[in-house]
């Protein structure tokens, strides 16, 4: 007998073969099968962790995978909404761009802000060029019971994500909207001293030094589940939706600069400054691109000001989500006012190079700069 395949079997077949250079060949061949499937609806505005159980993939593998597919028109991205009140998915936003601050609900008329990491979640669906689906591929109590077994990820997952930064830039908020996060941990980093390291070094031997600098930032970053937001001269801001993670990387930062340095040929040791906080933040359009602002994002700007450099910083809120992970560290904790900021903040100052000084000289040290 002969058995004739679909002719999307060739479409799906020619449309992944430009992702052979971005994926790994095993992973690919699963993708590659889970696309064929003859059960249309596991492909139609598909839970990203159903696919990654698929994939035999950790999440964050498949999501790069997911947007690499996006970017090369093999998938289509959703942004669903889930209704707060009734529990009804919108399923009708296909880019950032079409989501605003408030949600109407269409089955149940209730009007709710858009939370970027409660209410959005993230599906794909295969792409009609590559593979039209039937009339049954959208089957609302088959998602309604993958979302359950598996749980949803959500859009903030995504908005966090390197890769999707990276290759959509322009993916954005309209102007004057905002969408909420309930909560986010932004990392700052400055470098201490860069103003004299360009008068030393002059700008090109400044600059490649700085270079390195950001190329094993941005490195630690990606590596440990978060994303960079923007560079701020030579600083940067990363927003990281687990907070443990967040502190990994704070923590590998001071470690592996320690390593940058041994390694310069220029006579320079670059002192990095990291701190951080944990709270609710919005995500606007500014200056086209995705940017974070409100007070978790003032503070962890502040805490990173306080920093002396083989250190890390972070508020007493960050530090309740992870002391477990650093209990084995020297740690200064001390209440403190700091500017812009209506009411004491405690502070902690964890060392992972030097050892601490005391906390009361360090303070006032820090706020006389």
């Amino acid at each position: 007998m002969i058995f004739f395949r679909p002719s999307y079997f060739r479409a799906i077949k020619q449309a992944v073969s430009g992702l052979k250079d971005q994926v790994e060949s095993n992973l690919l061949e699963k993708f590659v099968d889970f696309l064929q499937t003859p059960d249309e609806r596991l492909i139609y505005h598909a839970n990203p962790r159903m696919v990654a159980n698929h994939l035999s993939a950790d999440e964050r593998t498949t999501l790069r995978l997911l947007v690499l597919a996006v970017y090369h028109g093999i998938l289509t991205l959703h942004w669903d909404v889930q209704c707060p009140a009734c529990s009804g998915v919108d399923q009708q936003f296909i880019g950032l761009g079409d989501l605003r601050s408030q949600h109407t609900c269409p089955l149940c008329g209730h009007i709710h802000p858009t939370n970027v990491d409660t209410e959005v979640r993230v599906a794909f669906s295969i792409d009609e060029r590559v593979r039209r689906l039937s009339i049954s591929a959208d089957d609302s109590d088959f998602r309604s019971r993958i979302d359950q077994r598996y749980g949803i990820v959500s859009g903030h997952a995504l908005l966090t994500l390197q890769t999707f930064r990276d290759l959509f830039p322009k993916e954005g908020i309209p102007p004057r909207e905002s969408l909420i996060i309930r909560q986010v941990t932004i990392l700052f980093t400055d470098l201490a001293g860069s103003t004299e390291l360009y008068a030393r070094q002059g700008d090109t031997q400044a600059y490649s030094l700085v270079n390195q600098h950001f190329q094993m930032l941005f490195q630690v970053v990606d590596q440990q589940g978060g994303a960079i937001i923007k560079t701020i001269g030579d600083a940067i801001m990363a927003a990281f939706t687990n907070p443990l993670n967040a502190v990994k990387a704070a923590l590998s930062m001071q470690q592996q600069m320690t390593t940058l340095n041994q390694q310069l040929t220029a006579p320079e040791v670059l002192t990095l400054k990291v701190g951080l906080d944990i709270g609710a933040c919005v995500c606007v359009n500014l200056n086209s691109q995705m940017d974070y602002f409100g007070m978790t994002v003032n503070r962890a700007a502040r805490v990173q000001s306080l920093s002396q450099g083989e250190d890390i910083v972070l508020t007493d809120a960050l530090w309740m989500e992870t002391q477990e992970l650093l209990s084995g560290y020297a740690q200064i904790q001390e209440e403190i006012d700091l500017k812009g900021i209506d009411h004491p903040v405690v502070i902690h100052w964890i060392a992972v190079g030097s050892p601490l000084r005391n906390s009361r000289s360090l303070i006032s040290h820090q706020l006389s700069q």
